[in-house]
């Protein structure tokens, strides 16, 4: 996974801190025999103590840093703070740098695994989307396939491995940032999309609830795309379907309807289905080669304007 800007300066300022310290170490010992007197028995079991602790801190830190553990790696921060009080003004200033890092988005984004690095000039012309209970959702990430560039921006040396898991209430946060991902290009569509009116808490409270559900897609073991979904009679209706603007157009959203289909059929539920924005045709299209047929729309009138959906559906089994 790319790292923000954010981490990496974090990293630097660990590794300068540890060079600081390992030269602070031998100066030390180069006057160890000013602590070998009885008098000095004391404060060189302390220094050691000190000096161990300080050592283990930012060794800690940097793979905690590396294996994205956010609680692990706040805590030895702060530990780390608390020992730089004891050294000189520098270490304990680059440590407040440290901590104070937390409190970025990109750095919160790395450790929940959903950091999106910014897009280039060439594919950002990819990001799209469509909308499912009437919102958009990504029209790149729904694209059929023969609609990808002739020459992929990237070529993979192997297919990346990915897998599809339910989400918990303990993913809140990651079901909350990757719909925000996907949908944050659409702050400005008339009207705008009511998936930046949600909240983490709100979904957090939906989750924990049983009042919807959620699913998560993984490329290795970064979350990368997501649908919501509740029971509707004896239907499954999914919405919010999001995927990262920088994984689309490599068929995670029909893996994810595909999902919702197999996984309605377990429900014993004999109806899939969705709602999408009638202006966007390339998601209907998309839908009705999936099996989805209309069979119904509406206007939602909203105070920033009205939006015209349809509702579709597939028969799961007879």
């Amino acid at each position: 996974m790319q790292k923000p800007t954010t981490i990496r300066i974090m990293l630097m300022i660990l590794y300068f801190q540890l060079v600081m310290f390992l030269l602070s170490v031998g100066s030390l010992l180069a006057n160890l025999d000013e602590f070998n007197g009885s008098d000095n028995g004391a404060n060189w079991s302390f220094m050691i103590l000190y000096m161990a602790l300080t050592l283990l801190s930012m060794i800690g830190m940097i793979v905690m840093i590396n294996k994205r553990k956010y609680f692990f790696t706040m805590l030895i921060s702060i530990v780390l703070l608390l020992c730089s009080m004891l050294t000189n003004q520098l270490q304990f200033m680059l440590s407040t740098v440290l901590i104070l890092m937390f409190l970025l988005k990109p750095t919160r984004d790395y450790f929940r695994g959903t950091y999106v690095a910014p897009p280039s000039a060439r594919n950002r012309t990819a990001a799209a989307a469509a909308t499912a209970d009437g919102e958009e959702v990504e029209k790149a990430a729904l694209a059929e396939p023969d609609e990808a560039p002739a020459e992929p921006l990237v070529k993979l040396k192997k297919e990346p491995e990915v897998h599809v898991r339910e989400a918990t209430p303990e993913d809140a946060d990651t079901v909350y940032s990757l719909m925000r991902m996907a949908f944050e290009e659409y702050r400005t569509a008339i009207p705008p999309s009511s998936a930046l009116d949600e909240t983490e808490e709100s979904v957090l409270e939906a989750l924990r609830s049983g009042s919807e559900s959620a699913v998560i897609l993984y490329e290795e073991d970064t979350a990368v795309a997501m649908v919501r979904f509740k029971y509707d009679g004896d239907a499954i209706y999914f919405f919010r379907l999001s995927v990262a603007p920088h994984r689309r157009r490599r068929g995670y959203a029909r893996q994810l309807v595909k999902w919702i289909e197999t996984h309605g059929i377990a429900k014993s539920k004999k109806i899939s289905r969705c709602k999408v924005r009638q202006s966007v045709q390339n998601n209907l299209v998309l839908y009705q080669n999936m099996g989805y047929e209309v069979v119904d729309q509406e206007l939602v009138v909203r105070p920033a304007g009205t939006v015209k959906a349809f509702t579709l559906e597939k028969k799961l089994w007879e």
